[in-house]
């Protein structure tokens, strides 16, 4: 009898510690758009990589939301985001989108960071005199 109470004792708290924890969605990098110009120029750069994507014709680039889910706690709070996304192109100097927040890992499914526009130097061609 002594076992059949301690049985549904560790039932009723095991099922009540589990319904203060929940599968939930988290940021790892919000949706980033923006564009990338010659700083010399001020003409859009077509075909730049950024993170995994390439800029197009007009400069434009658009990195896609990515999501994962956590198993937490009821009260814990949000992950840090910590977000470095690297933009390159041959002849250019090699920038990068760098984005912290400590609990940016809690934002809403929908999350978009405006890089606005970034501006490329050339890389200066060296002269060698002999």
């Amino acid at each position: 009898m002594c076992h059949k109470k301690l049985h549904s004792i560790l039932f009723i708290l095991l099922i009540s510690f589990s319904l203060q924890s929940c599968l939930v969605s988290r940021c790892k990098r919000p949706q980033i758009v923006g564009y990338v110009y010659d700083a010399e120029s001020g003409q859009p750069i077509e075909n730049c990589k950024v993170g995994e994507v390439l800029s197009q014709n007009n400069g434009y680039f658009s990195l896609t939301e990515k999501r994962y889910h956590q198993f937490t706690f009821f009260g814990y709070e949000a992950p840090p985001l910590s977000v470095f996304e690297v933009i390159e192109k041959e002849g250019y100097e090699s920038q990068h989108i760098q984005l912290m927040n400590p609990f940016g890992g809690g934002a809403k499914k929908g999350a978009l960071h405006n890089a606005d526009t970034l501006y490329l130097k050339k890389i200066p061609i060296k002269i060698e005199i002999k």
